[in-house]
């Protein structure tokens, strides 16, 4: 059931609206009176909306619904013909706050919001009876705007479940750049090794021609190899790919210097 105006009247002199004025009652509503406005943080008494500009608006009046009410925020007739749009919540039984709202400028010209201003209407409806839980939440007795900070704490586990998700991701891309470089590092040295042989079966190299080119190759595939994994940051595996690069310079070198340091 929707109060109506002298309902709203005997309710309002009984503490469900603090800062009234009579003259706002309505027939089946109360029209709220803007004492301030919300844009980028800072609190304005007047402000000018473009087309597709939003600020929250702060009403003068308080609202203490019982445990048997729930306010509800409609946007004015006039309002809405100038070109506003508004978005609130439903206000819950036990809420105790200021009144605050969204309206946004959805026309083609300009819109000038002055202190004073009358954008919306509270609708009082009484319930079937008393709720076992009245609202508590995190804007109870809410007289000054504060944004959505308190929405932060009670949102920080879902934030923290986000990032995990996202480091996951990041995880996951960084596992398929590796698997892409191992897939093309076998193919490099496939194709590394079968061109080197068949140089060297062509050009009837002997042993030590073929283990130091083959050494070689192996070092220098090592090598690019270790150097891509670094730049796509897997310090765990970079380690083999070094010591892989060095042994074969190192085979390489000794297949050509013993037989010199031998004569």
């Amino acid at each position: 059931m929707v109060l109506t105006d002298h309902q709203i009247a005997v309710q309002a002199g009984n503490g469900l609206l603090e800062h009234y004025d009579p003259s706002c009652i309505t027939n089946i509503g109360y029209d709220l009176r803007a004492e301030y406005f919300v844009s980028e943080n800072k609190k304005l008494s007047h402000i000018s909306l473009k087309h597709g500009e939003s600020a929250f608006v702060a009403t003068q009046e308080n609202i203490c619904l019982p445990d048997n009410m729930l306010g509800r925020i409609v946007l004015k007739n006039s309002r809405l013909r100038q070109g506003l749009s508004m978005d609130a919540p439903v206000y819950q039984p036990g809420h105790h706050t200021k009144v605050f709202f969204r309206v946004t400028n959805v026309s083609g010209n300009e819109i000038d919001l002055q202190k004073d201003g009358k954008y919306v209407t509270i609708l009082f409806e009484m319930l079937a009876s008393h709720v076992e839980t009245p609202y508590a939440g995190a804007f109870s007795d809410e007289m000054d705007y504060s944004g959505l900070g308190k929405y932060k704490d009670i949102y920080q586990h879902e934030i923290r479940e986000i990032e995990k998700k996202t480091e996951n991701l990041k995880d996951l891309e960084r596992s398929i750049y590796a698997n892409v470089l191992v897939i093309l590092t076998v193919f490099v040295a496939l194709f590394s090794f079968l061109t080197t042989n068949i140089s060297l079966l062509s050009a009837n190299a002997d042993a030590s021609r073929f283990l130091i080119y083959n050494f070689v190759t192996l070092g220098c595939i090592s090598f690019l190899a270790a150097l891509l994994n670094g730049a796509i940051s897997f310090a765990k595996k970079q380690w083999a790919l070094w010591a892989a690069s060095v042994l074969s310079f190192g085979a390489a070198a000794a297949v050509f210097f013993l037989p010199l340091l031998c004569h």
